[in-house]
């Protein structure tokens, strides 16, 4: 497919990834001659989803969330216009390790913007992980794939009962059967950025259904086990939003801007 124009307007230059659900190009906009990336669903998958995600991204206009620029159908497969994001994913800059105080601080709040603005506009991500956090060329993270996003007073197309999303991002009521909420997404950002921190997971299994379970039935190990330096409030922040129950969680994005806002670490217990 490389340099095909799709819709008569986009030139597809390179894959850029993909998987069972869809894939990605980096493409040029002929029409304004801009770079962007396009979104292709894969052939077979539901396209159900891939509109529910268009509609979901189409309602967030935030420096935060990636934008989308276009919607349409390429040979009866549709396909998504985003913004160009040339800086890489955060999945990538784990690669070697936790990331320096400053950047988590940045990326921290970056994160805790996006999610606090989808959130109040009733949209959940239900998969944030590294991987889905990309940058621009200044630096600035944004939430990105909401491939599995869902309006909160949705009927979906998932039940209760299915899981979705990565497993060691994975919330404990969601990994009980439970409906997501917005303190799923609190608590993957717990996890993103304990990882941030740490360099590490805290929990690690190959087995996802053992991962699913330790989410769910085993208490968090603190960020001072691995890193006793850690920043304190940062440090604070990854304790409460990793908090077995959802009420016992900052309960959306906005919670966490307010408490990031904060002079004082958060308190525990």
């Amino acid at each position: 497919m490389h340099d095909e124009v799709i819709a008569g307007r986009y030139r597809l230059d390179g894959r850029l990834g993909g998987g069972e659900t869809a894939e990605v190009w980096a493409a040029t906009d002929l029409e304004l001659d801009r770079k962007v990336a396009v979104k292709l669903l894969a052939r077979g998958a539901d396209p159900r989803r891939f509109r529910r995600e268009a509609r979901a991204v189409a309602a967030l206009a935030h420096p935060n969330v990636a934008t989308l620029y276009d919607y349409g159908e390429a040979g009866e497969r549709p396909f998504m216009a985003f913004e160009y994001l040339s800086g890489g994913s955060l999945e990538e800059r784990l690669a070697g390790g936790p990331l320096g105080d400053n950047e988590v601080e940045r990326v921290t709040r970056d994160l805790a913007a996006g999610l606090a603005y989808a959130h109040a506009h009733g949209i959940l991500h239900r998969d944030l992980k590294p991987a889905n956090v990309l940058f621009d060329a200044s630096g600035n993270a944004k939430l990105a794939d909401f491939g599995i996003a869902q309006v909160a007073d949705e009927a979906g197309l998932t039940s209760a009962g299915t899981v979705l999303g990565t497993a060691s991002y994975l919330a404990p009521e969601r990994a009980a059967g439970e409906a997501a909420t917005p303190a799923s997404d609190v608590y993957a950002f717990g996890v993103v950025l304990f990882r941030m921190l740490t360099g590490r997971l805290p929990f690690e299994s190959r087995n996802a259904l053992d991962l699913a379970a330790m989410h769910r039935d085993r208490p968090p190990p603190s960020v001072t086990n691995f890193r006793e330096d850690a920043p304190a409030r940062l440090e604070s922040l990854a304790f409460a939003a990793l908090a077995k129950s959802p009420s016992d969680r900052p309960p959306d994005g906005g919670a966490l801007q307010a408490e990031l806002g904060r002079t004082p670490p958060l308190r525990r217990g």
